[in-house]
């Protein structure tokens, strides 16, 4: 039971932000929102390769 726990990932406020952003730009009708929508996801699946949370600790407290 123990090592499920540990195996566990802590949360990242970053990914949190990035996914509302991506809300943010699917609904807002700008010419560059496409351009927006893949910097974002570009971002998205860097960060879940690298496997690490891209704040810093005072921003992202686990």
């Amino acid at each position: 039971m123990e090592e499920l726990k540990e195996n566990k990932t802590k949360p990242c406020c970053c990914s949190a932000i990035l996914g509302a952003l991506v809300i943010v730009f699917a609904w807002w009708k700008v010419s560059w929102g496409a351009i927006a929508l893949t910097i974002l996801g570009a971002a998205l699946i860097l960060k879940e390769v690298i496997d690490r949370c891209c704040c810093k600790g005072k921003v992202c407290k686990p």
